[in-house]
């Protein structure tokens, strides 16, 4: 690393002393690429020589360009510096140019340098990021004795990964499923620069410490497995330095690393310097964050390079919820299904589980299988034993509705303790038939990888057949089935200890058995036994059998009983049978049954006569006639309660003859007619004005059926009488009545108007200026005398005046109430009178008094006069000052127009004075004072600091340390002073305190305290530490150094302090101590300060040498650890014992402390 020094001048020496390690990963450069001067000094023996020059981080200058054999051109590499870790780089680089006249003799052959109009500036630049490169520009501002500016470019190079923070993650890519990220012996990165601020700590969620933890990211891809191995190896190229993998994973709340890094898991592993953390049911598409740290196992260091490794395992994970079921489908007959590879339960839960009677259900996921015809299965789970072995655990169900949201039926479940593979057996299930199977694990092996096979176990199950034939209707039940078709069944008849047997049912069920009974002849009267009846019967086995109510077994009965009920018992060969019954007619008296029309309208010819006959035996005939048999005819009833129907009937009464085989009947029927429908005008009157709609009808209706319907050609309905009518045009108003029947009669009426009444309005006088109110109007009649007028205005006479331009409306009404409506325009001039205030010369600078207002007007006018608020009467007014001023102008008609504006002043100057004091890496006239923010005035600004020269920049530099009072100048030469100041480096101090001591195992804070406000520190005894204070626990004689930076002035100073560490050591072991239980003195322990690491031995003697107590590598202070007096469970006697203890402390020494101890009982 390069140590700057900073001379009391304020000019910087380089001292490149100490040369980099060979293990530096980063190198900063920078490349001098492009340059030029300019000078406006002359040269005493000829052309000027203009040069620059670049000076880096306080080093010599490199002069430039090349001149004979002297100096360089650029492209030219002036500056390199190596660096160890990213922590070590500044965070600017200090580049410094100067242009300047070289009055060196001959520098082509000497290489003098004699620097005249010599003009400097130095800036800091920022550094590229790690890897990369950036262009700068470094220029002289203008107006100095010389100018120029220099192009030059930082390089970075690394090689190491920036890996340190979570945005800095390095990138490990997507992973596919079953895919790999990186290999343990290939992708290499080290730690060695990492350090753990601003990052996560795995120690506050019961991990490891985040020493020097470097990140990594990957995204777990669209279908990552449940389980994901990530894979860490120390060294793996054995390149000596060890290292002691520790890894946790983190999950963003945004996914991003600016988000909030939830902690995962964390592993590290003792004994080995390798580490593996496997992550369990990542979501998809997800970025995961790994932290890599190193431990203190034995020689494994915190900091080395390793090898990484991210791998997704390749397995499918089962269904957690039981709908989410693999189905592995048909078992086949005599074979069997398996997994097409491992299944995990990683992600699994309880949810939804069912009850399973051989274990508790944790991590459970969900297959299926449909049952071979045997209804006999072998399950076999088999577990993995490379990756992640499980327990198997196995438990069966059936749904009640064959699919996954039924209730389930707990068949089988078992699992043994010692084994992880799993076979289970299971008889008696439904053939063809869809089961679900769960899957879980056990103990500590309750999740990892297992594959399934289920097998057709075969068929053991007896057979046996029934077959039976069933009259319709009737069924059979076998087991819990009962059938009543004709078919082929199989049942499966299940004991509670296993299956009894299968039963095949071949059932055959006879047709239904169906009779036909008909009455041939009825009996003669009501209980003659006469009557006649025969039956017929299909359907059954056949070989009929007959049995009627009075004993007769004939198919043909000839002797029932009229008036009564017979039932015949029909039975076929199989003893199926039916009953049917008959009730047993006898002759009686016909009965018509008739309806007769009313015709709906006075006059028509439309009735009908409607009739049927009861009683008597079909067919029956008729004949029919009118009372003055003109109309007549005759016809045949085919059955009772067949209906006959005479048409075309009009009004008057009719005889009906009707007849059976056995009677007749005779009657009069009367078709009827209502009064003629008639309408009667009462009252008529036309309207009373031309237009108006005030004339009425009214009518009375009588004769037709029922309720009346008034149907006007206004659209009125309902009503005898109309109001509010118009005048009717041809055709006049109608009026059509239908009463209840439909029938309909018809009336039309006219109404009359008189002439109408018209009006005109006349404008009398226009209105004389714009917007006035002195124009008049009148209104003029025709066809009728006009008795009141109405004006808009509220005006009641023939004329109106005092009127404003626009239109007036007004009614005229004659003696009968009759109106009529005018409008007359108002009319006014064309435009008002305007005048327009603009300012013709504005005021030069605040309080002058110089500016002038003009007024243009516009408008109808011959002469104008003009009156300004100052008293001035012309169109211009001059030698204003600012203010409020306002005019009022008058033409020849009096019109009247008045205009105000507002003269205003320039605002004053005003700036902001910035100024860069002179810093410890100027040069004595680095200061610059500058102007910002200019406003007011008139824009075009000029800056001066004696008030003679004016220039166009604001900026001011090669200033020295003094006052200054810069001038602003705006363009209408008013003037405005700002005082500034340029300030010379102070001197600053820093100071530790006074040299001290500690003992050996205390802590102590160190402060340093400066006399700067914007200093940051930098400590000797660590590089990441930029705090004033240090926490420092130093294990020998230390001195401490502190270097301080101040940030404004880029001064530099430095502090030390001797702290001396007391190694005495402070050990206090009891000589006595009582273990009979009441809490006080009871075990006997090893007290310290904080200055002991561990007791490594602890061994207490009888006085016969023989060993009583012993404990190893414990922490003193602790009674816990101690000896309670006893050995092997066994209460000592009191005496004297001897102890022995090896102690080892922070400073890496051990002492060994001997002596005697009094156990008293």
């Amino acid at each position: 690393m390069t140590k700057h020094i900073l001379t009391s001048s304020g000019l910087i020496a380089l001292l490149t002393a100490i040369s980099l390690p060979a293990t530096s990963q980063i190198t900063l450069r920078l490349r001098v690429d492009s340059g030029s001067s300019t000078t406006t000094c002359d040269d005493l023996i000829g052309a000027p020589d203009p040069m620059w020059s670049v000076a880096v981080e306080g080093g010599n200058w490199v002069n430039f360009p090349v001149t004979g054999n002297c100096f360089e051109n650029p492209p030219y590499e002036q500056y390199q510096a190596a660096f160890n870790c990213p922590a070590d780089l500044p965070a600017t680089i200090n580049v410094c140019f100067r242009a300047f006249e070289n009055d060196g003799i001959l520098p082509d052959i000497t290489c003098d340098i004699v620097p005249d109009c010599e003009e400097t500036i130095c800036q800091d630049f920022t550094l590229p990021a790690l890897g990369d490169s950036i262009a700068h520009t470094i220029s002289l501002p203008a107006g100095l004795s010389s100018g120029g500016s220099a192009g030059f470019t930082l390089f970075l190079d690394s090689y190491i990964a920036d890996n340190d923070l979570p945005c800095q993650a390095a990138n490990l890519g997507v992973l596919a499923f079953g895919g790999q990220l990186g290999d343990t012996l290939t992708t290499i990165f080290d730690n060695s620069c990492a350090t753990n601020t601003g990052e996560p700590d795995p120690a506050t969620l019961g991990s490891f410490f985040n020493d020097a933890g470097v990140w990594f990211t990957f995204n777990t891809g669209p279908d990552p497995s449940s389980l994901i191995i990530v894979d860490v190896v120390g060294d793996p190229l054995n390149s000596g330095d060890e290292f002691d993998a520790q890894i946790a994973a983190f999950m963003s709340s945004n996914g991003l690393c600016s988000g909030a890094l939830n902690f995962i898991t964390g592993v590290s592993q003792a004994n080995t310097p390798d580490g593996q953390l496997r992550l369990r049911c990542m979501p998809p598409n997800t970025n995961i964050f790994i932290l890599v740290d190193g431990g203190s196992d034995g020689v494994q260091s915190t900091r080395g390079p390793f090898g990484i490794q991210v791998t997704d395992i390749g397995v499918i994970e089962g269904g957690d919820l039981r709908c989410e079921f693999e189905d592995m489908g048909q078992i086949p007959e005599g074979g069997s299904v398996s997994l097409d590879g491992w299944r995990t339960n990683f992600c699994g839960t309880s949810a939804q589980d069912p009850f399973v009677q051989a274990f508790v259900s944790q991590h459970s996921v969900w297959f299926s299988f449909i049952t071979p015809p045997s209804g006999h299965v072998i399950i076999e789970g088999v577990s993995d034993t490379v990756i992640q072995p499980i327990g198997v655990q196995l438990a069966v169900y059936r749904s009640f509705n064959g699919t996954c949201t039924g209730g389930y039926a707990h068949i089988a479940s078992q699992y043994e303790e010692d084994a992880l593979d799993e076979t289970m057996e299971l008889t008696c299930l439904f053939p063809n038939t869809r089961y679900f199977m769960l899957v879980d694990g056990s103990g500590d092996a309750a999740r990892g990888l297992f594959t399934l096979t289920v097998s057709d176990g075969g068929d053991i199950t007896p057979v046996t057949t029934i077959d039976t034939v069933l009259c319709a209707g009737q069924s059979i039940k076998v087991g819990p089935h009962t059938y009543s078709q004709t078919g082929n069944y199989a049942d499966t008849l299940q004991l509670f200890a296993g299956c009894d047997s299968i039963v095949l049912s071949n059932i055959t069920v006879l047709p239904p058995l169906q009779a036909g009974l008909t009455l041939l002849s009825p009996a003669l009267a009501e209980g003659a036994a006469n009557g006649q009846a025969v039956v017929s019967a299909t359907g059954g086995t056949g070989n009929y059998a007959f049995q009627w109510c009075n004993g007769s077994t004939a198919s043909q009965n000839n002797t029932l009983v009229g008036g009564e009920q017979c039932c015949v018992t029909i039975t076929d060969s199989n003893g199926c049978e039916t009953i049917e019954c008959i009730e047993v007619e006898f002759v009686r008296q016909i009965i018509p049954e008739v309806i007769s029309d009313t015709l709906k309208c006075y006059g028509d010819n439309n009735g009908a006569i409607s009739f049927s006959m009861l009683n008597g035996f079909p067919p029956y005939t008729y004949t029919w006639q009118n009372s003055a048999n003109t109309l007549n005819g005759s016809g045949q009833i085919s059955a009772i309660g067949e209906t006959a129907q005479i048409t075309g009937l009009p009004a008057g009464a009719y005889a009906f003859r009707i007849a059976d085989l056995y009677d007749d009947t005779l009657f009069t029927i009367q078709v009827v007619e209502p009064e003629e429908l008639v309408i009667d005008l009462t009252e008529l009157k036309d309207v009373t004005c031309y237009a108006g709609c005030d004339g009425e009808i009214s009518v009375a209706v009588t004769g037709g059926t029922g309720a009346y319907d008034l149907d006007w050609s206004t659209g009125a309905t309902g009503v005898t009488s109309l109001g509010q009518l118009c005048a009717s045009g041809p055709g006049g108003y109608s009026l059509q009545v239908t009463d209840a029947n439909g029938c309909k009669a018809n009336m039309v009426a006219n109404i009359n108007e008189p002439l109408q009444l018209l009006a005109a309005g006349v404008e009398l006088k226009p209105v004389s200026c714009y917007q006035g109110a002195d124009g008049q109007a009148t209104v003029q009649t025709q066809n009728g005398t006009a008795a009141s007028y109405q004006w808009n205005n509220n005006g009641s006479t023939p004329v109106i005046d005092n009127l404003s331009a626009g239109f007036y409306s007004v009614t005229v009404a004659d003696e009968k109430g009759c109106e009529a409506q005018a409008i007359v325009q108002v009319t006014q001039p064309s435009e008002p009178l305007e005048v327009g205030l603009k300012i013709d010369r504005p005021i030069s600078c605040p309080g002058d008094e110089d500016g002038i207002l003009n007024a243009t007007v516009t408008g109808p006018f011959q002469s104008l006069t003009y009156q300004w608020s100052n008293g001035t009467s012309l169109a211009s007014a001059g030698g204003l000052g600012a203010g409020h001023y306002s005019l009022l102008v008058t033409n020849e008609k009096g019109c009247e127009t008045s205009g105000e504006i507002e003269l205003t002043e320039p605002p004053v100057i005003s700036a902001e004075v910035t100024v860069k004091d002179i810093t410890c890496l100027d040069p004595p006239n680095g200061g610059l004072v500058q102007a910002v923010n200019v406003t007011g005035g008139t824009p075009g600004y000029a800056y001066s600091l004696d008030g003679v020269i004016f220039q166009a920049s604001p900026n001011f530099n090669g200033l020295r340390e003094g006052n200054y009072a810069l001038i602003v100048k705006d363009m209408a030469g008013c003037e405005e002073e700002f005082p500034a100041a340029v300030s010379g480096p102070p001197f600053l101090e820093a100071t530790l305190g006074a040299d001290t001591v500690i003992h050996l195992g205390d802590m102590i804070r160190l402060q340093a305290l400066t006399n700067s406000e914007t200093a940051v520190f930098t400590w000797s005894h660590t590089d990441t530490l930029t705090g004033d204070i240090a926490m420092i626990r130093p294990l020998e004689t230390a001195i401490y150094q502190v270097e301080v930076y101040d940030t404004v002035s880029l001064c530099r100073t430095a502090a030390a302090i001797a702290v001396g560490v007391d190694r005495n050591r402070r050990i206090f072991i009891p000589n006595a101590f009582s273990p009979d239980g009441d809490g006080n003195n009871d075990q006997f322990t090893i007290y310290s300060d904080d200055a002991v690491s561990a007791v490594k031995q602890f061994r207490i003697f009888n006085r016969s040498g023989a060993m009583v107590f012993q404990r190893q590598n414990f922490q003193p202070n602790n009674p816990a650890d101690g000896w309670d007096g006893l050995l092997n469970g066994q209460v000592l006697n009191a005496g004297v014992y001897v102890y022995f203890a090896e102690i080892e402390f922070l400073d890496g020494k051990s002492e060994v402390f001997k002596g005697e101890v009094v156990l008293v009982r």
